[in-house]
């Protein structure tokens, strides 16, 4: 799986937890909700930052294809 794909796989399951703790009103603890709204978070934030390696290596490839 390259980073492209990887980069929305984690990103689409950090959203649909986040979510999952925002919307869903069930009578969770608050250190469950707390754990997996920081993880939706976290997973999020690692999804955007693959997509973001991603896309400064196909600048790269192609600044070096066009000179």
């Amino acid at each position: 799986m390259s980073l492209y794909k990887r980069g929305y796989f984690f990103l689409l399951i950090g959203i649909i937890l986040l979510a999952i703790s925002v919307f869903v009103t069930v009578n969770l603890n608050i250190w469950v909700w707390g754990a997996i709204f920081i993880l939706s978070i976290l997973l999020c934030t690692v999804g955007i930052i693959l997509l973001i390696i991603h896309l400064f290596r196909e600048v790269k490839k192609d600044k070096e294809k066009n000179s």
